[in-house]
């Protein structure tokens, strides 16, 4: 009888020796990639793990939020889609913002500024805003302001839409003292996506769109795309569980085995979404309840290139001439955002693993559009709009600032972000900025050389 009790002894001291050796060694491997004590690191992690992942052809899962299915997006007769209204910390117009539209300015001393692009100024509105207030509010023109963000940004979003969205808001009253446009990779991206889908390149996105398009024209959703659309909503489910347990959990040991099951998760998600992503046909739906502009595909990439640079800056310019025809001030700031496949960033062996995937879509199409973007900049200038490349922002950080391999950053690339669009604007606006805690300074008027 007492020989079963000692051997069961034995296996618990045993098995409470791997779970100390087990946590040491995660202890360890995490003191290696971060440089830091997991155990001291809990604001750190949150950060890390705060801002979710991005969902090509679908939409993206904001930091802390429950999951969007593909059916909480709504069709907009001007916008194209946003979100379902009021829903999952939407407002009345379906956008992520606390405010319902329009906004009333209901202090004088409030500054409205309106935040426009696609899911990084989404991020944007919700991880850098906080830190460039901050450094606004360091420069007297700025000290005695309350400063008011509204989100106009949505994932997928692209020119012309936030052209569309800023002239349909100043229509119906809405105060903006000062509009941000962060933006460039959706208009590479979704143009050329939608060249390949015969949809107008001046259209949504057609990644986005035609799904729900699809939902309406039965005869479109097929039982292969009702069954992706399924996958990726579990998935994206089953991502969103397991971040939030790592992010909270107590024991390193349980953060290496979630971080290694959430890599192997999100691959098979990704894998979905490009699977999804065949499944929509360039064809067109005949007597179709979504009047969609359809046309032949550019077969000239140099035309192609030309008319998504074209367009990109035209509305820009159209939204600067809107903000300034009322008394000429500097309202309007158009920034084209960073993107790992465009940069002279050195990357960790980590950060490598979350940022790049070289087989994809997109460091093809990054390569290819944002030379001819960054070169429409100085077309913007000699136009009189204040646009400026953030491309570089992010070369001579040594810290992880991507979160996924599309397009988006983590809290400190946000931060980064910030304090660059600060420095933009106070140089433009109110002369020199005075000095203060922001990580990054450059020359504002200058375009370096090509990135290669």
């Amino acid at each position: 009888m007492k020989k079963p009790g000692k051997i069961l002894k034995i296996i618990g001291i045993n098995l409470i020796v791997f779970i100390i050796l087990l946590e040491l060694i995660a202890v360890a491997i995490y003191f290696f990639k971060n440089k830091t004590f997991f155990y001291t690191d809990k604001q750190g992690r949150k950060i890390r793990d705060s801002s979710g992942f991005a969902a090509n052809g679908d939409v993206d899962i904001p930091a802390g939020r429950q999951p969007v299915q593909l059916t909480d997006k709504r069709f907009h007769p001007f916008f194209g889609y946003t979100y379902k209204e009021n829903s999952n910390h939407t407002n009345n117009y379906g956008f992520n913002c606390p405010y319902d539209y329009p906004l009333a300015r209901e202090n004088k001393n409030w500054y409205i500024i309106g935040i426009f692009g696609g899911s990084a100024a989404d991020n944007f509105y919700r991880e850098g805003t906080e830190r460039l207030t901050a450094a606004l509010k360091r420069h007297p023109y700025f000290a005695d302001k309350e400063i008011i963000y509204l989100d106009y940004a949505i994932g997928g979003y692209k020119q012309p839409q936030h052209l569309q969205i800023l002239t349909y808001f100043l229509s119906i009253g809405q105060p903006l003292d000062m509009v941000i446009n962060i933006d460039g990779f959706n208009e590479v991206i979704f143009c050329f996506n939608n060249n390949r889908l015969n949809v107008d390149i001046a259209m949504p996105s057609g990644q986005h769109f035609l799904p729900l398009r699809d939902l309406i024209e039965s005869q479109v959703l097929t039982d292969k795309k009702l069954q992706s659309i399924w996958k990726i909503r579990q998935y994206k489910q089953d991502l969103r569980r397991i971040q939030d347990t790592r992010a909270n959990t107590p024991f390193a040991s349980i953060y290496l085995v979630l971080s290694a099951y959430n890599n192997h998760l999100y691959k098979k998600y990704r894998g979905e979404i490009l699977r999804f992503d065949r499944l929509i046909e360039p064809a067109q739906v005949k007597d179709s309840l979504i009047n969609v502009k359809y046309t032949p595909a550019l077969r000239d990439e140099q035309l192609l290139l030309s008319k998504v640079a074209s367009l990109w800056s035209g509305c820009s310019t159209i939204m600067s001439r809107a903000l300034e025809a009322e008394n000429g001030e500097d309202r309007y700031f158009h920034f084209l955002q960073p993107n790992q496949y465009y940069s002279r960033k050195i990357f960790s062996p980590e950060e490598q693993q979350i940022a790049l995937d070289h087989q994809g879509p997109y460091s093809f199409l990054a390569k290819k559009g944002y030379p001819v973007l960054r070169r429409e900049i100085e077309v913007l200038r000699k136009n009189k709009v204040n646009a400026y490349s953030a491309v570089e922002i992010f070369d001579k950080v040594k810290e992880t600032v991507y979160i996924d391999n599309c397009c988006h950053f983590n809290r400190l690339g946000n931060q980064l972000l910030a304090d660059f669009i600060a420095e933009s604007i106070l140089s433009k606006k109110t002369g020199p900025l005075r000095p203060g805690p922001g990580r990054y300074s450059s020359g504002l008027n200058k375009i370096p050389g090509e990135i290669k």
